[in-house]
Formats: structure tokens, sequence, C-alpha cells
């Protein structure tokens, strides 16, 4: 029983059964050339028995900023796409996730062009849903991370916005100053010169 658990759920047939272990022989395969961390690995089990497709999760992406005199990158340790869109980005934090929000929060402020709608910040046992907009709370424990068919939901009635340009800098600057902390990334370029 333990080995269709494994599965994701009880093979209707001996076909079923083998494609199902195929499909997840692949996922593990790609897994092991994502070179994740320990806690990225269990964040994207998680995010896959909640019913996320490979293809809506992407690890360690990179995102170009810009501020007036240069530009640098940041990286995403997770990011769950829908629809084409970034819906949320997952920041895997071996201890202390809470001293992440607000990296996460000017993160999802700033990286695209619009506001991704939430953040996450996580251990792999403990986790925060922020909402990015408000940079506020919307959710704690590994539970509160939504399955796909939740996140389907509230992106239904979600417009993609820009960030207020009057405030965007600010939260630019923020994610620096965090990047600059952990040490990354030097700035891509220096438009002075």
């Amino acid at each position: 029983m333990s080995q269709f658990i494994m599965l994701g759920k009880i093979p209707a047939s001996p076909e079923e059964r083998k494609q199902l272990l195929a499909q997840k022989a692949a996922e593990d395969d790609l897994r092991a050339q994502m070179g994740l961390t320990q806690v990225q690995k269990r964040v994207v089990d998680l995010l896959h028995d909640k019913g996320y497709s490979v293809e809506e999760i992407e690890v360690n992406r990179d995102f170009s900023v810009e501020l007036p005199n240069a530009s640098f990158m940041v990286k995403a340790d997770i990011c769950l796409k829908l629809e084409g869109r970034v819906f949320c980005i997952i920041k895997c934090a071996m201890s202390s996730p809470e001293s992440w929000e607000r990296h996460a929060v000017a993160f999802g402020r700033v990286a695209e062009p619009y506001v991704i709608p939430y953040a996450v910040v996580t251990d792999s046992e403990e986790a925060r849903l922020m909402n990015v907009a408000a940079g506020k709370p919307a959710g704690e424990g590994l539970e509160a991370i939504p399955s796909r068919e939740e996140a389907l939901e509230m992106a239904k009635n979600m417009v993609p916005a820009e960030y207020p340009a009057e405030k965007r800098e600010r939260e630019k600057l923020i994610l620096h100053a965090f990047d600059a902390i952990t040490c990354s990334s030097p700035l891509a370029d220096d438009k002075e010169k």
C-alpha cells in the first residue's frame, strides 16, 4: 500500500500503475538534476503532493532588478507559475524563516513588472504565506501553502498590477540590501561607467 501512496493514488489498472511509476521516476530524475537543497527538495515534494506539475514549479530562477545606477540579479528559490504568470515565490531558509519575510515581500513587489500575489518563507517544517501587496501574513503552517486548485481559485479574481512607482525604488533597495547581506550576486552592471 505504501507504494501506492508514493504514486499519489491507487492505480485503476496495471497500465496506469506503469504510467504512474514512470512519471514518478521522471520527476525524481528531474529533481536530482536540479541540484536542490534539502529544504527545496522537501518543498518541491510538498508542492507535488498539493497538485502542482513539474512545469508549474521553477527552481533557482534569476530575476534582474534595475536601480537608477545599476542592476543586480536576485534568485527565487522556488517560483509557482499558473497560466503563464508567477503566482507565488518561495524563500527556502535553513533557519529563522521569519527573518526572510521582508525580503520575500520586496521580491514579490519588484521582481516582475506586476506584483507577484503571494510569497512563502519556509524551512520546510514551518511556513508563512504572505500577501505581497499588503505586506501581511495570509496564513501560517505548511497547510497555508495553497493547493493547485486553491491557487487557481485565488488567482481568478486577481488583476496583475504594478507596485506603485513611488514605492518601487524603496522595495528594490530593500531587496538589494538583503542581496548584499547574503553576498549572493555582485552588481550586474554599473550604468555610470
